[in-house]
């Protein structure tokens, strides 16, 4: 059991983002943005927030980005360099990087709600998922969003680099850090896409991810090889539990006959008896389904499982 992912899933726990900030601005910045974001951000409220990805002309992910749409701007938070993408773009258009400027905390957890409720003038369950409001602190501005990745409540607060350390003093001093690993296994949990996923051979189709992509949004880069990887796939992700340990590319046999293998694999974090392990496979479309019984080709029962793969404590609340 892991301290901090117990912690996280029962209570709250917060992380900074490293990655970088970007502000981007002008009458034609939808266009601009329109291009790479496979979503249909002109039709979106103002004050609002979503994950997406940008992908290459190949299909791949180029980054998974979280953006929010402001009154007069948008910014994206990414793990990479935006501006290789719109060297391109044309007509009133600004993209300027204020990772100098601006840092993001995410605070995930049943608990968490506690610490955005002192931003919020109004009961802090009001502020629906995706949402974006404003508030003060030090007497700065800050934007506040109801968003997060593991199924509890999640908030991000974009602050001021120069008031952060003080807003983590004053609020979170107390909280755990969670890490990289328990972030990405409490993605996992709830089928948010997990870079080292999306990284490996798999596309976002088979891995179940392609529900960040908007098809009904007519052109963006790289929408014309995802589908053909779509229509060319012959395999499908699905994720399973084990009590005995399995490895990565082990073989996946039902009735003898091999339909797939282990995709990828992480010691269980939870306290459900009835696992010690939990990964994803891809197999045959076929064999795609919760709820079935394969032999690896070491002789280890698995179990596949639908999703979510556990039930976050913030459901109950």
């Amino acid at each position: 059991m892991n301290k901090i992912y117990t912690e996280l899933r029962k209570d709250k726990a917060y992380q900074k983002f490293e990655g970088k900030i970007f502000e981007l601005k002008g009458y034609d910045v939808e266009d601009a943005l329109g291009k790479v974001i496979p979503k249909n951000i002109e039709f979106m409220d103002i004050d609002t927030c979503g994950f997406s990805f940008i992908l290459t002309d190949k299909g791949d992910v180029f980054s998974e980005i979280i953006f929010y749409k402001l009154e007069d701007s948008y910014i994206l938070a990414s793990k990479d360099d935006l501006f290789p993408l719109f060297v391109d773009s044309e007509g009133d258009f600004n993209i300027r990087d204020v990772s100098d400027e601006l840092n993001l905390i995410q605070i995930e957890g049943k608990n968490s709600g506690e610490i955005a409720q002192q931003f919020y003038e109004y009961e802090i369950s009001t502020l629906a998922f995706k949402n974006v409001t404003k508030a003060v602190y030090k007497d700065k501005e800050f934007i506040m969003a109801r968003f997060g990745y593991s199924g509890e409540f999640g908030y991000q607060f974009i602050l001021n680099n120069n008031i952060v350390e003080q807003f983590i003093n004053d609020f979170l001093s107390i909280v755990p850090v969670y890490d990289d690993f328990v972030g990405d296994y409490v993605k996992f949990e709830v089928n948010h896409p997990v870079s080292d996923l999306y990284n490996g051979d798999a596309n976002l189709f088979e891995l179940g991810y392609a529900w960040n992509l908007d098809f009904t949004k007519e052109e963006f880069i790289g929408r014309a090889a995802i589908l053909n990887k779509i229509n060319e796939t012959t395999t499908q992700s699905i994720v399973f539990s084990s009590l005995e340990k399995v490895q990565v590319n082990e073989s996946i046999y039902f009735d003898g006959h091999k339909i797939g293998q282990v995709y990828w694999v992480r010691d269980s974090l939870d306290e459900n008896p009835k696992r010690n392990y939990l990964g994803m496979l891809q197999v045959e479309e076929y064999y795609a389904h919760s709820g079935l019984h394969f032999i690896t080709s070491e002789g280890v029962e698995i179990e596949t499982l639908s999703n979510p793969y556990t039930i976050p404590e913030s459901w109950s609340k």
